[in-house]
């Protein structure tokens, strides 16, 4: 059966439409992946937001190190002091390694001027992930409490939003988490699901 020349000029345009969406959503490499920026307000379903949270969005050759995934994560605002939700795709492993996302959050606050760096991050014997940040952290909170707190909830909510863990410890090299604002024990749960 032959397709009406209609159908097929349809047919064709639709190939070509979408064959120009995925050119544009590859990524270009891990340290300069693709941004676009979404307004923390968007309205989603729970469900919508779960199936989202980790999504591989290309697995080009069925290699572990071709797979690229769609990651969610958080920033701060400096001048209104609010969280902002932004996506970028990723080069990553057979799963998405928590200090990946890290690095997406730590870049983004770095272009408002906001210089935070982690030691590690990895998982404990119950799954938890603990993020190890560096002596940074306790400048930022010397200077406002506020910015350190909405810092680690960027963090933690970032991880939470990527990575499969219950919930997320936070620690300052290789002890507890100790700044002028906060006193947790080692295994204290900041954040959980």
């Amino acid at each position: 059966m032959a397709l009406k020349p209609k159908k097929t000029v349809l047919l064709f345009m639709v190939v070509a439409m979408i064959f120009s969406m995925v050119s544009c959503s590859e990524p270009q490499d891990q340290d300069n992946p693709v941004s676009i920026d979404v307004p923390a307000t968007t309205p989603q379903s729970e469900s919508d937001e779960k199936n989202d949270a980790i999504k591989i969005i290309s697995n080009n050759n069925g290699e572990a190190d071709e797979v690229v995934y769609r990651v969610v994560y958080y920033s701060v605002n400096t001048k209104t002091l609010k969280l902002e939700q932004s996506v970028s795709a990723v080069k990553g492993g057979k799963s998405l390694d928590p200090m990946t996302v890290l690095g997406l959050v730590s870049d983004s606050l770095e272009d408002s001027s906001i210089e935070v760096s982690f030691d590690d991050a990895y998982f404990d014997q119950n799954g938890f992930c603990v993020i190890v940040f560096s002596d940074s952290i306790r400048t930022i909170s010397e200077e406002n409490h506020e910015l350190e707190t909405l810092i680690l909830d960027a963090c933690g909510q970032s991880v939470l939003d990527n990575i499969d863990a219950p919930g997320v410890i936070l620690r300052i090299n290789d002890g507890a988490y100790v700044t002028e604002q906060y006193n947790m024990d080692m295994n204290d749960v900041y954040m959980d699901k």
